[in-house]
């Protein structure tokens, strides 16, 4: 939003068509009154002095309204606004209309006040829950094992498998918006990292037959542990969903000078060229959702989200019925104070 001198006179019209009206009525009393006749050259000479002046009133006024606002646009900040300092109405209309913004911006404060009580309530019942379903869902665990040998219950374990994966991604997207309450950055150990995200993932490896193709090597980044453990989880549980049986996940590790690449590429179906720059997206299931199911839209919506919080970056790259290529961009140097 800029002061134009434009606007200022469009805005300050019934001023000056007062001031022509006062004009012209002066102008017709001077020459219809006898006594009081002038010469055109001093009735010129008055208009410009008046106009001289009026203009420079004009001139003046919308210098200190340009000052004023730049002034108050000073004390706002990434939708913050600071009213202290900013100094004290020169007019009726500006103190009327101080007035009345202190009242909405008081109502506003009171209503976002109500909203992020409201917000914390559901937020601390629904992270209560996710903890409490943990329970039955390990006893169900539990009892599964025991009766291992009913090929019934090899069934039921991969459904509970998918109940725990989908209420792990909801208490991660809970979390999400609470990002800077809970990251821990340090030097992280890529390789070991990724060997115990593999671990988790075992079942659907030995489930599925598929060849696992491990190409990193001992390399630290400054990252936050455990959310870049469930990029990882996110990203190789969607390589394993869309890899057909018997297939290979690659998983490898490269380096230059700019940045480390975490690389994790699958033999699998692929993603359609119309769907690739979507697959980021909430929601977003493209074709393979559709045709394969069991797709949420949410797990690499996730990871993306997360990823950038971390101050890394996605990128994906794919052909249908081919491969699909997830990697992790780690920058060096990274400076996660301005981040964070």
């Amino acid at each position: 939003m800029k002061v134009t001198l434009r606007k200022f006179l469009l805005y300050e019209r019934r001023a000056i068509i007062m001031y022509a009206l006062v004009m012209s009525f002066i102008t017709i009393v001077l020459f219809v009154e006898p006594t009081m006749s002038i010469h055109i050259s001093n009735m010129i000479y008055i208009h410009l002095i008046s106009l001289f002046l009026f203009s420079l009133y004009l001139m003046i006024e919308f210098i200190h309204i340009k000052r004023r606002f730049d002034k108050i646009a000073a004390h706002w900040n990434n939708g913050v606004f600071i009213g202290d300092g900013i100094g004290d109405p020169v007019t009726y209309e500006q103190y009327l209309y101080e007035q009345f913004f202190q009242l909405i911006n008081q109502t506003h404060q009171e209503k976002m006040l109500s909203v992020i009580k409201d917000k914390q309530d559901a937020l601390e019942f629904i992270t209560s829950w996710f903890h409490e379903i943990k329970t039955p869902i390990s006893v169900s665990r539990l009892i599964i094992e025991k009766s291992s040998q009913i090929e019934e219950m090899k069934s039921i374990e991969e459904e509970i498998d998918h109940i725990e994966t989908y209420v792990e991604q909801a208490l991660y997207f809970v979390r999400a918006d609470d990002f800077n309450n809970d990251y821990f950055v340090l030097q992280v150990n890529l390789d070991e990292l990724v060997n115990s995200v593999i671990k988790q993932h075992m079942k659907g490896f030995i489930r599925k037959k598929i060849r696992l193709d491990l190409q990193v090597e001992r390399k630290e980044v400054v990252t936050d542990r455990k959310w870049l453990a469930y990029i990882l989880s996110q990203i190789l549980s969607n390589a394993l969903k869309y890899t057909m049986d018997r297939g290979t996940v690659t998983i490898s590790a490269e380096e230059d000078e700019e940045e480390i690449r975490l690389i994790i590429s699958d033999n699998g179906i692929g993603i359609e060229k119309a769907d690739i720059t979507r697959v980021f997206e909430k929601g977003f299931t493209g074709m393979n959702g559709r045709v394969y199911g069991k797709s949420t839209g949410m797990g690499l919506y996730l990871a993306n989200k997360l990823a950038n919080k971390l101050g890394h970056k996605l990128t994906i790259v794919s052909k249908e019925k081919e491969y699909t290529a997830i990697t992790i961009h780690f920058s060096k140097g990274q400076d996660y104070y301005a981040i964070l």
